[in-house]
């Protein structure tokens, strides 16, 4: 069997494992799959419909990740972040957020301002009913949206990916007392900025309103152990 025919083989199985890749992060990001949950081949294989074969090799890439770790006879789970390495992750989501926002008072335009504060009544009217997974999700297109108007392909991959690790954690800080709605004013704060072209301003707010999503770090960290035992 010549090279090209291999490469033809095996496209569907690549193809199919990169959407299942997409898929697993995706319920990550959602906080539908939690740090320490495990993925069992054979339920994931039944779940989306395969073999294991793409399974494998879509969990291999969440390894080289990091964001699925493999240990002894547990076999894969999401991977759960060590209290130092959390903290920094969240330090690199807060540099990486202000740096979107900043670009984002740059460069974007009237129909990013729109679907930012259509996104924005969205968190606020959430917020407001008290329906946490819905202002999570919410949130996280708010977020989303202001990478998004940065135009900065490169940043926008970054950020993705060290969102990945520190998504779990954020439910932890969501569902404390007062924080959906403390969210409201900041991202208004956030939003008015981008819209007057405030860069500095806008990078100075999102850095404030990320690093540790504004709680104590004390604070934070014992809410994640207690929540995790």
């Amino acid at each position: 069997m010549s090279i090209a025919d291999d490469t033809a083989l095996r496209q569907p199985f690549v193809s199919r494992s990169s959407e299942i890749v997409e898929a697993l992060e995706d319920s990550i990001l959602r906080g539908e799959r939690r740090p320490g949950d495990r993925l069992d081949e054979r339920q994931l294989a039944e779940e989306f419909g395969v073999s294991r074969t793409p399974i494998r090799e879509a969990l291999q890439r969440l390894v080289a990740s990091g964001l699925v770790s493999v240990r002894g006879r547990s076999g894969a789970m999401v991977a759960e972040l060590e209290p130092a390495d959390l903290l920094d992750a969240f330090s690199v989501v807060a540099e990486l957020e202000a740096l979107a926002a900043g670009l984002a008072a740059r460069r974007s335009r009237a129909d990013d301002h729109a679907r930012l504060a259509a996104l924005h009544q969205r968190c606020a009217e959430t917020a407001a009913s008290g329906a946490v997974p819905a202002f999570f999700l919410a949130n996280n297109a708010f977020h989303h949206e202001i990478a998004q108007a940065s135009r900065n392909k490169v940043l926008q991959a970054q950020l993705r990916a060290v969102t990945l690790k520190t998504a779990p954690y954020r439910h932890h800080v969501t569902y404390r007392p007062g924080r959906m709605v403390s969210s409201i004013p900041e991202h208004a704060e956030i939003l008015a900025a981008i819209v007057s072209g405030e860069a500095t301003r806008a990078s100075a707010l999102m850095r404030s309103h990320v690093a540790l999503l504004g709680e104590d770090v004390t604070d934070f960290l014992h809410a994640v152990h207690r929540r995790s035992a």
